[in-house]
């Protein structure tokens, strides 16, 4: 895989992660309006999110794509400290570092191709 559809894959996905923040704004929310209103964001975000996939599963395999979905446990970790003050534990840092280390494994069994 080129490393400008990893980056690409990478964007994406950091894309994608973003309509959950959305989502929980939209649940903590108490105005209707508001509420809509992140729940729009949300909608819009998957949307682009969609219309970028297409474009990358054009461009590279699927399963080398799909991979990168598990990116999204690491931004939604950093969105939860930057955005919701959530703490860091032992579990979720290793869960972070075993899941790049089998995105780094993935990569470099690839790397012939």
């Amino acid at each position: 895989m080129k490393k400008k559809y990893i980056v690409f894959s990478i964007l994406i996905y950091i894309l994608f992660s973003l309509s959950s923040v959305f989502m929980k704004y939209a649940s903590a929310e108490e105005n209707i309006i508001l509420k809509l209103v992140f729940f729009g964001c949300s909608i819009g975000v998957l949307g682009i999110f969609s219309l970028l996939w297409q474009k990358l599963l054009n461009k590279t395999d699927l399963s080398k794509a799909y991979m990168f979905k598990s990116t999204t446990l690491i931004w939604s970790l950093i969105y939860g400290i930057i955005f919701f003050g959530e703490n860091i534990t032992l579990n979720k840092i290793l869960g972070i570092i075993i899941t790049m280390i089998g995105i780094i494994a993935i990569i470099g069994e690839n790397k012939n191709e």
